[in-house]
């Protein structure tokens, strides 16, 4: 779930649109869950994007894997590729 500055969710249609309209509206947003310990957040720097498999460089070019699944499913579900940098406080 991506949410606001207040912490309420995001409506569906800031998703579900062309690919190159949506990515620059969520760079530097803040997706967060909650799990079963803490609630984990991760403000994104970076975005990238592919839209689906006519693009050479998307990892969807070469049609549907496990791996990739969420690339060819609704929209608002992330695909992470790169690990992560943890900051010490």
């Amino acid at each position: 779930m991506i949410e606001s500055p207040d912490r309420t969710p995001q409506p569906r249609d800031l998703f579900d649109r062309p690919v190159p309209e949506a990515a620059p509206d969520l760079l530097g947003r803040t997706p967060a869950r909650m799990t079963d310990d803490d609630l984990v957040e991760l403000r994104l720097a970076e975005v990238r994007a592919c839209a689906g498999e006519a693009v050479p460089g998307s990892h969807a070019h070469r049609g549907r894997t496990a791996r990739d699944a969420a690339m060819f499913g609704p929209p608002g579900h992330a695909y992470f590729t790169h690990g992560t940098a943890r900051r010490s406080a």
